[in-house]
């Protein structure tokens, strides 16, 4: 069970507003992202009721958490 239950992967990307006003997440934290999708990933590649449309819809809905939060930081 996770530590973070109830929370997604896009909860926990650190973020911080940049001199522009916008957005900003480390490096570290982009690796650390892609890296989640990848292992994702695998853990879907033997399952036979996942297809790449069930992995893109997660990557889609982490997406969206991460837009939200990155709008809520620049106002």
């Amino acid at each position: 069970m996770s530590d973070y239950e109830g929370l997604r992967v896009g909860d926990l990307v650190p973020m911080a507003p940049a001199t522009d006003g916008q957005a900003w997440i480390p490096a570290a934290a982009v690796v650390q992202l892609l890296r989640a999708i990848a292992d994702g990933h695998r853990g879907l590649a033997d399952d036979p009721e996942c297809d790449l449309r069930g992995g893109a819809d997660a990557i889609e809905s982490e997406a969206d958490a991460i837009e939200c939060r990155a709008i809520g930081l620049a106002q």
